[in-house]
């Protein structure tokens, strides 16, 4: 099964490359992935980030790794997406399908989509390093 991965690489100049892959990225995250665009502006990259990616490198002074959650219980709005900080990306993409799939199923029996939601938000900002809603594009500094 394929694990979509969106690799970013800031530039010198404050614009940044992107990389995708479609098998993941490890080791090596520049060799595992191919050009997607390059010298974006920052509001370019946070374009592109939606629910079709599993996982975000961003290649700065120390790589950081976040996966991308879908937080819409409802699966209509691929743009509903947290980014998790975290340095074990397999870990937290477990325990999230898993939670993922039990808001999903609370829907379908009746839950509000909302309530849902906010379950999912809350449980995802307890198991992550930190936190990052796309529009926030504080992930991609170094510091970030």
């Amino acid at each position: 099964m394929g694990q979509r991965a969106l690799v970013v690489v800031p530039r010198s100049d404050g614009r940044y490359d992107c990389r995708h892959a479609h098998w993941g990225v490890t080791v090596d995250p520049l060799a595992q992935s191919t050009p997607l665009a390059s010298d974006l502006p920052v509001t370019a990259v946070l374009d592109e980030i939606d629910a079709g990616y599993d996982r975000l490198v961003v290649l700065g002074a120390t790589p950081r790794w976040y996966c991308v959650c879908w937080l819409d219980p409802t699966l209509s709005d691929h743009d509903d997406v947290a980014l998790a900080r975290t340095d074990d990306p397999d870990e937290l993409r477990d325990r999230w399908t898993e939670a993922k799939s039990r808001a999903v199923d609370a829907v379908a029996d009746g839950a509000a989509p909302d309530a849902a939601r906010a379950m999912l938000l809350l449980g995802l900002a307890r198991g992550a390093d930190a936190l990052y809603r796309p529009g926030d594009a504080s992930f991609l500094r170094d510091d970030g």
